[in-house]
């Protein structure tokens, strides 16, 4: 008596994962974050970094460069006070002097009435910021209402002034102290800061981020070919380390029991081949006319066969190389192996390809015994490429299957129904899509209008390789997974 198959939705049950439902403003704020975490501790670097330049220029604009200029303009109020005054008397060692030439000769501040001297007053952003804070103190001191003070850097640094009192005129003052201010400095100084520090951080992030991605890799590499290389634990930060350190025993743990699973089929098909061998002796020597015999040979041969799949499922092909292979001349030595068979196969032109052969020949060969099995002749076998990738289709006549079964059926130790009273165990479909998956492939079954069913294998022209971590022998590698030593 055959067991029934398990329910194909515990294969298909995965743990859920819900999630508290999230307010706009979470929602909000996960579009406009940096998606890396890279990005995001950039992001957060530069704003500290921004952060502390305008905190800088407020702690100097605050006690350093405003009461500088209020201290100026409250000289220049005295300086053109003395300069508007006609009846102000200068003496020097006993001889009165002219304000203006005085002012000239001691502060520089001169008093320009020729036109063509005039400065030519322009709008400037930045220097009006300082200008403006001039003319306010400026006319406070004066205690008038409209004093205008431009600024003039080229060819050299000049504060110019103009009061109602002067009629026009202009006031000039060199200012050889801002000589040595370089607008180019203080541009690389507010933009250069920011920069440096975001091409540090980035570089300080990608060689954190990268013991992650040698993980995430490693992952995705056990994920799809069933075998990880262990990772560095001798190198890096304390907390990759011991991440490391844990992902080896993991990888270890699963490698062993895989080992053990695979030392346990081939002992189990091992043990029940000479007892099923003597059943078969035995049977064959009874009476033809005896009606046992011909059931008990086929359930011996039956139970031969999911042997046979057992052993296929467990030899998944994992551990095969992957060589250059040529689908028409593998496609062709099936036709030639399955010869009894009405196969149709028209060869077309494909590129050689990186494949595991021994697997991919295993793979088309379990779908021409299903289409044989539970379809009908003739048996339509096709590839060709398209859109970079190589489509190898196995096509039958016969009936199809329900629709809503074809996802269960690759699933292992499901079968069809009409399929319970052939030989098998319902691992063929499943060690197919175990193959396509190791190969970084699709598999599409379905049922053609015209009748029958067909299976699509499409595997990629050009695998996607796994970077590759450094290698270590198997006695190192064991080391770092089980050692304690950090």
């Amino acid at each position: 008596m055959k067991l029934d198959p398990l329910d194909p939705q515990e294969f298909k049950d995965y743990a859920a994962y819900s999630e508290k439902k999230r307010t706009p403003t979470e929602r909000f704020l996960d579009k406009i974050k940096p998606r890396s975490a890279a990005m995001r501790t950039t992001v957060l670097v530069l704003f500290v970094v921004l952060f502390s330049l305008f905190m800088s220029l407020w702690f100097f604009w605050r006690t350093l460069y405003l009461p500088e200029i209020q201290q100026h303009a409250r000289y220049l109020a005295v300086e053109l006070d003395i300069l508007n005054d006609p009846d102000l008397r200068i003496y020097h060692q006993g001889e009165m002097v002219n304000p203006q030439v005085w002012l000239k000769d001691r502060v520089g501040l001169e008093y320009i009435t020729d036109p063509d001297e005039f400065p030519n007053v322009r709008e400037k952003v930045i220097a009006e910021f300082f200008t403006n804070q001039i003319e306010k103190k400026l006319a406070k001191e004066m205690g008038i209402e409209n004093v205008t003070v431009y600024f003039q850097f080229k060819p050299s640094p000049r504060i110019w002034i103009q009061t109602p009192e002067m009629q026009g005129n202009w006031a000039r003052e060199p200012l050889k102290t801002y000589a040595n201010y370089s607008p180019e400095l203080v541009i690389a100084w507010l933009l250069g800061t920011p920069l440096i520090a975001a091409i540090i951080i980035l570089t300080l992030v990608r060689q954190l981020n990268r013991p992650l991605r040698r993980l995430q890799n490693a992952a995705n590499s056990y994920t799809k070919n069933g075998t990880a290389p262990y990772l560095e634990t001798n190198h890096g930060p304390q907390e990759i380390r011991e991440v490391n350190q844990a992902f080896n025993r993991m990888i270890y743990s699963l490698d062993q029991t895989e080992r053990d699973r695979r030392i346990m089929l081939a002992g189990i098909s091992h043990d029940l081949r000479t007892p099923l061998t003597r059943i078969r002796l035995s049977a064959e020597m009874m009476p033809d006319e005896d009606f046992l015999k011909e059931g008990l040979i086929y359930d011996v041969e039956d139970m031969d066969a999911i042997l046979n799949q057992f052993i296929s499922y467990m030899r998944d092909g994992s551990d095969e190389e992957p060589q250059d292979t040529d689908i028409n001349s593998l496609l062709q030595e099936l036709v030639v192996q399955f010869k009894p068979l009405n196969i149709h196969f028209s060869p077309h032109e494909l590129p050689i390809i990186q494949a595991r052969s021994l697997s991919l020949k295993r793979l088309i060969g379990n779908l021409i015994n299903n289409a044989k099995r539970y379809g009908a002749e003739p048996i339509e076998i096709s590839a060709q490429m398209i859109d970079e990738r190589i489509l190898i289709c196995v096509a039958d006549h016969g009936e199809g299957i329900p629709e809503d079964q074809i996802d269960d059926l690759m699933q292992p130790f499901v079968r069809g129904n009409a399929a319970r009273t052939v030989q098998g165990s319902g691992l063929g479909l499943a060690i197919v899509k175990r193959i396509v998956d190791i190969h970084q492939g699709e598999l599409l079954i379905h049922n053609r209008p015209e009748g029958g069913l067909e299976a699509i294998i499409s595997l990629p022209l050009h695998s996607k390789q796994i970077p590759e971590i450094e290698a270590h022998s198997t006695l190192e590698k064991l080391k770092q997974s089980l050692s304690d030593r950090f």
